[in-house]
Formats: C-alpha cells, structure tokens, sequence
C-alpha cells in the first residue's frame, strides 16, 4: 500500500515530537548557552529606530564582562540579524553608545549603578541578567525559575529608547511592565 507525500510528512513530524524531549533530556545545554541563544533570538524581533540598524553595516551586541553568557554570545558572531550580520564585541562603558544591544551580566552589577545615571538608552537594547536588573534600567532582564530561563520586559524603557518588541516576544515574557 503507497501512501501519499502528506502521510509521511505527518510521520516524519510524529515522530521528530516523540525523539526530541528524549534528545533533549539526552544533553542539557548549559545555562549559559540557552541564555546567550535567548539573547541571540531576540534580537530578531526588535526593531531600531531608522537611524540606529538601518544606518549601520552589521547589529553590534555588546557586553561589558567576559562572562560564560557573554562566551557563549561569541558562538553567534555573523549570524544574520534583520539581514546584517551580528558583531559580538566586549566594550567598556564609555563604548556603549556603538552598540545597537548591550548584554549585562549578574557581575555587572556595580557597573549598572553607573551606566544607568547617564547613559541615555536611545536606540540601544539593554539586556540584564540578574534579579532586578529590570528595576535598575535594564529593558529585558533573564532569569531562573523553576530550572528554566525566563524574561520580563520593561516596555516603557523598550519605548523610551526608541525601540519596538515584537508582540511575539511580549506573549513569551513571564511579565510585561507597561
């Protein structure tokens, strides 16, 4: 008996969501690695002002400490982002204005205190990771709940630096502050 192209593509698919969870339970990706991919991704589904991406040859993600999320960032260095290749590029804070996206690790914490007084975010996308990070001027923060990586948006800091989140990502955040 033959069955038709439409069988096989519904077997192929039945069968791909019955191996995964045990690959997946198989190799745990490390922390850090699902953090810097979260990271990676997002930036797909953000939108910079017409004179920020638009302006620039490739997206600059930049992060301050050489962290193992900021390592495992580097893994993603020519990746096209909203057709530009994604530049991965440790900087210090008076660097930060080159940035379309800045990466904060939990060891940026006394950093935060001063880059937030100054620093106005106008067009670049700030990501923290760690626990009230999003308090203290982070627009997306990441975090550990449960054994699984989550994230909260502060949309008027997203808004206030020009930036636009794709509502895709919003449906996805643990929380939205508005």
């Amino acid at each position: 008996m033959l069955h038709s192209p439409a069988f096989w593509r519904k077997l192929l698919a039945l069968t791909l969501l019955a191996v995964t969870p045990w690959a997946m339970a198989q190799r745990q990706a490390p922390e850090s690695e699902l953090k810097a991919a979260i990271v990676a991704n997002m930036l797909l589904f953000v939108d910079w002002p017409t004179h920020g991406l638009q302006a620039a040859d490739k997206l600059t993600l930049c992060y301050l400490d050489g962290g193992p999320v900021s390592t495992s960032l580097g893994r993603f260095e020519g990746k096209l982002i909203k057709n530009k290749p994604l530049q991965v590029v440790r900087v210090d804070i008076t660097g930060i204005g080159g940035c379309h996206a800045l990466y904060l690790s939990p060891v940026d914490t006394s950093n935060l205190a001063r880059i937030a007084p100054g620093f106005s975010p106008a067009g670049v996308l700030v990501v923290g990771d760690s626990p009230g990070f999003l308090q203290r001027g982070a627009m997306i923060n990441l975090e550990i709940e449960s054994g699984r990586v989550v994230f909260d948006i502060d949309l008027r800091s997203v808004r206030k630096g020009g930036l636009v989140v794709s509502s895709k990502v919003l449906r996805l955040a643990r929380q939205v502050l508005e």
